[in-house]
């Protein structure tokens, strides 16, 4: 029997939580980002909460760059975007390190946690 990725998001307090479970391709990473883009309302300083605590990936550099090159333009209209990465799995914890390395602009900040609470204390920080 095969798992489906499972993605949720909510609106919650200012911030976008979105919460990816079980395996997960590259494929699902890009069509979140386009679901994602047709998102309509969210604040100009937009703030993200991405839980992978229960995600399983296995990426290429390749695909990690793409996916950042994909969320860079997906979040092109905004302001700024604070991006907040709750991880556990040491393997996960690396791809997202990668990621958070990508941009080449103040206007995008990543970082990487291993607490949901240290994570939403780093985004409401301003």
């Amino acid at each position: 029997m095969q798992t489906r990725t499972m993605t949720s998001y909510a609106f919650i307090n200012n911030i976008l939580h979105v919460a990816i479970e079980g395996p997960t391709t590259i494929a699902d990473l890009l069509e979140f980002l386009d679901d994602f883009g047709s998102m309509e309302e969210l604040p100009s300083d937009l703030k993200l909460f991405y839980d992978l605590r229960n995600a399983q990936l296995d990426l290429k550099l390749e695909e990690i760059s793409t996916l950042s090159e994909k969320a860079m333009e997906k979040t092109a209209g905004y302001t700024s975007v604070k991006t907040a990465f709750c991880v556990k799995d040491p393997k996960i914890t690396a791809y997202t390190m990668l990621f958070s390395w990508l941009p080449k602009t103040t206007r995008v900040t990543r970082e990487q946690f291993s607490t949901k609470k240290a994570a939403l204390e780093w985004l409401n920080a301003d």
